[in-house]
């Protein structure tokens, strides 16, 4: 079978790239803009003041936003008056790179994909996780389409690369009937659902992690439905309200009241959290003082983009045990090399598999497995 996307093709796009990317470094005293104000373009800021650029301002569809700041820097609409005074953009809507282009395309200025830019500045650190960690020719084809949409925003490489069954989709992540799982951001129980059904409802022990109030208390009413479809003993599964990572204490929870899929933490402090309502705040631990010395089969991780602290709070459990781990890599251009760099500090001889379980540049989950 031909592969499409070939490292000669994404070398061949940061080239025409570089241009564009020398252009906006030379408006960074002048001051740059980020076009949306969400997950990706917070972290997007701290990046490039971490580089010497002066972010002015963020732009965001988000009327909630409006006249609010973060850190420091105002959030605005996509007015026409915002618009004609930017000296340059980073645009970090990663699902909208294309329509955002078409929107500013009337005005003076210069714009580019945050993810392409952190693409072309980190290009040989992140080939070599390609070169050099990916053990199948399909994870470094995943790894180019999504290198490809990064620096062009188009998401047709995703959506051609894209396949189901996300956690579970390698032979060696199904059909093992003597499990003890631990589902790290446990979400509403879709994960732990999947793993009963991969597993025909046999495992030794789950232990399920979820943070989110909303989210928490549908995990509890889905366990319990579970528990009786499958006839689940009542202390094989522990549902804990609580975050993971590499210290303990609390954190605060927003987005109480909205959608269950909006379950956003917001960067730790644990020392500046004091005593909240139940629904605001809650604990953090680490997985090797959960645990404590018991052993661990498959670990799956989705803690909005706090994976790295959580592999830190893990790694006694990881070296004694080396579990096979399905990691999400998707909420920070970085992780794509700092994670799978980490792991195998701790375990060298991990092979490291990329797939990609969504049409857009979300849901693309680094396995780790022996």
């Amino acid at each position: 079978m031909s592969i499409k996307y070939t490292s000669e093709l994404i070398e061949e796009e940061r080239q025409k790239q570089i241009p564009l990317a020398k252009a906006i470094e030379a408006r960074f005293s002048d001051g740059v803009v980020i076009y949306g104000a969400g997950f990706v373009g917070t972290w997007a800021k701290d990046y490039l003041d971490s580089i010497g650029a002066k972010v002015l301002k963020f732009i965001d569809r988000d009327e909630r936003k409006h006249g609010t700041q973060d850190n420091g820097i105002p959030i605005v609409g996509p007015s026409p008056q915002e618009f004609r005074d930017v000296p340059a953009m980073f645009i970090a809507a990663r699902h909208a790179i294309r329509s955002v282009m078409d929107i500013i395309a009337p005005y003076d200025f210069t714009a580019i994909s945050f993810d392409g830019y952190f693409v072309l500045r980190n290009y040989d650190r992140l080939i070599r996780i390609r070169e050099e960690y990916l053990f199948d020719p399909r994870s470094a084809e995943v790894f180019n389409a999504l290198m490809m949409s990064m620096l062009t925003g188009d998401i047709s490489p995703c959506r051609e690369m894209m396949e189901k069954d996300m956690y579970f989709c390698l032979p060696e992540f199904s059909g093992n009937f003597e499990e003890t799982f631990v589902d790290a951001g446990a979400f509403v129980g879709d994960t732990l659902e999947r793993f009963l059904w991969e597993n025909l409802g046999t495992f030794r022990h789950i232990h399920a992690f979820e943070p989110g109030y909303k989210q928490f208390q549908a995990l509890e009413h889905r366990m319990e439905r579970l528990a009786t479809e499958w006839g689940i003993e009542p202390g094989s599964v522990s549902l804990v309200r609580a975050g993971l990572a590499d210290v303990t204490g609390h954190m605060a929870c927003i987005h109480l009241d909205e959608a269950p899929l909006r379950r956003e933490l917001p960067s730790m402090n644990l020392s500046a959290i004091t005593e909240r309502e139940d629904r605001e705040s809650v604990p953090v631990v680490t997985l090797d003082d959960y645990l404590d010395g018991r052993s661990v089969n498959f670990l799956k991780v989705d803690v909005e983009g706090m994976e790295l602290a959580f592999l830190r709070g893990a790694e006694k459990t990881i070296r004694a045990f080396r579990p096979k781990m399905a990691l999400c890599v998707y909420h920070y251009p970085s992780h794509l090399y700092e994670v799978a760099e980490f792991v195998q500090t701790l375990v060298p001889e991990y092979k490291f598999s990329l797939r990609l379980h969504a049409p857009t540049l979300y849901d693309f989950v680094l396995y780790c497995y022996l």
